[in-house]
């Protein structure tokens, strides 16, 4: 090893007495014990850990007796032969090693550009070495899939490494361990109580601020705005005292904390009094959507607004021109939005035209099926491959607001046309979804039978009191596990 490799390592510190490095290796133990409590691990090997604490707590009754402390004992007068169990392997595998070199823990975080082994190279490995580990390490972990910020922990003995342990999910741990010469690696799943879980509440604040202080995690909140961003306006159809229900899977530890999201399962939403009902399914060609009651799919045929986070400047209708002075027919919405924001196309369709196109400015139009058509005005500029004839997919953003043309600022102009007419754009929110077809249609509904059953035994959280209390009303149920399946 070079001097260099020598000079990332601190000074060994003074060899620690038998009793010593026991004491140290129960400890490091017992954090390996908590760290991974929700693995199969700890209970492998709770009896080795609990002999071995027994063991070392012998020892140090022998060599310590008459409550005498270690530093006030005369010197040693008996010979004590302590078991050759490492305590110290952070991966609870006992074997027979000695563990009386202190064992040396360093972090490793990923920055941006790293590899795992150049990184192992710069904290202490020879090149041969940092190769066997890497290989070792990629039978269980792609390294392509590492991620900035993610973090590897390296034990050695002496300079030598003998752990390696990477965690890259809660439920996922990758072990490498030194084997002789060579490395060994082998992946542990951690093991998670999935239950189902509903939060059930009526909008006071917002949508986002009442699900969450109910224990909504942001995941299935951004689920569940998705569901219903094709058929509802969240900044104007939405009123105090509407009602939504969002009903989920969770993961609990062995205490019982929430520790991760699992699928939105069914969703409810009555904003101004009108119920929507959606349910998660697999369709036959592996794809997962939500479908309401009769099988139509919550995502539209066209978008009402094909911009996110925007806001509405000027409605569709007859209005003063702002620029012009006088009243005229507007056959579209603007929304408002920071030069630059991506627009989406509102459906799927055939780009028609994309250039400039007189007042409009910068200028998109989409040919979609049944006669229906869109069109984006007032464009900063077009999205990489967006031209005539281009084939566009629903979501794929297709250009960025800008003021160009008529405009008095940062702003897109939408409009819909149906055959040949321009149409208020708010109507397509009474468009019906895709339904499925009749040959999934009984597996269907034995999928939102299920689901629904699992709704009446799941526990429901909602608020016991007017929002602004803390207080919250859980309605106890035995717990389930669910089915492994600005203008123009």
């Amino acid at each position: 090893m070079s001097g260099d490799e020598k000079s990332n390592f601190d000074p060994l510190p003074p060899k620690k007495s038998p009793l010593e490095a026991a004491k140290s290796g129960l400890i490091v133990r017992a954090k390996a014990y908590k760290d991974y409590s929700n693995t199969a691990i700890p209970r492998r090997n709770r009896w080795k850990f609990l002999g071995a604490t027994a063991v070392v707590a012998l020892v140090a009754a022998i060599a310590l007796p008459n409550g005498e402390s270690e530093a006030d004992s005369p010197p040693a007068v008996m010979s004590v032969k302590v078991p050759t169990v490492d305590l110290t392997r952070y991966d609870m595998a006992l074997d027979s090693d000695p563990f009386d070199t202190p064992i040396t823990q360093k972090t490793l975080v990923v920055k941006s550009g790293d590899s795992l082994g150049p990184m192992l190279q710069n904290n202490g490995l020879t090149g041969p070495e940092a190769y066997r580990v890497t290989q070792a390490f990629a039978e269980v972990y792609k390294p392509r899939n590492v991620r900035v910020g993610q973090k590897f922990d390296l034990y050695f003995k002496g300079q030598t490494l003998e752990n390696m342990t990477f965690r890259p999910t809660l439920e996922q741990t990758v072990f490498v361990e030194r084997r002789g010469e060579n490395y060994t690696a082998r992946g542990v799943s951690a093991e998670f109580k999935y239950e189902t879980v509903s939060v059930q509440s009526t909008i006071e604040n917002s949508l986002y601020l009442d699900a969450t202080r109910l224990g909504a995690p942001d995941r299935v909140v951004a689920q569940f705005a998705n569901i219903y961003e094709y058929s509802v306006d969240f900044q104007r159809d939405i009123q105090p005292g509407d009602s939504f229900e969002m009903f989920f899977e969770v993961a609990r530890d062995r205490k019982g904390k929430m520790i991760k999201s699992g699928d939105l399962l069914y969703t409810s939403f009555s904003p101004r009094g009108k119920t929507s009902e959606y349910y998660l399914y697999t369709g036959e060609d592996g794809r997962e959507n939500f479908y309401d009651q009769d099988g139509k799919t919550a995502k539209r045929k066209l978008r009402a607004t094909p911009i996110n986070g925007a806001r509405l400047s000027s409605s569709f209708g007859r209005r003063k021109h702002p620029i012009l002075g006088y009243r005229k027919m507007h056959a579209g919405v603007d929304f408002a939005a920071p030069r630059g924001t991506p627009i989406l196309a509102a459906g799927s369709g055939t780009v028609e035209r994309a250039n400039r196109f007189g007042s409009f400015g910068n200028y998109i139009r989409i040919r979609h099926t049944d006669g229906y058509k869109t069109a984006y005005a007032h464009l900063n500029g077009f999205a990489r491959g967006i031209r005539a004839g281009k084939y566009v997919t629903q979501d794929q953003v297709i250009g960025y607001v800008g003021t160009t043309g008529r405009s008095t600022g940062p702003h897109l102009h939408y409009e819909v046309i149906h055959n040949g007419k321009k149409i208020n754009p708010r109507r397509l929110s009474q468009l019906s979804g895709k339904p499925l077809g009749k040959t999934e249609m009984p597996k269907f509904k034995q999928r939102r039978a299920e689901i629904d059953a699992l709704r009446e035994k799941s526990e429901v959280i909602r608020p016991a009191a007017p929002i602004g209390e803390v207080v919250l009303s859980v309605e106890a149920s035995e717990p389930t596990h669910s089915p492994s399946p600005e203008q123009q």
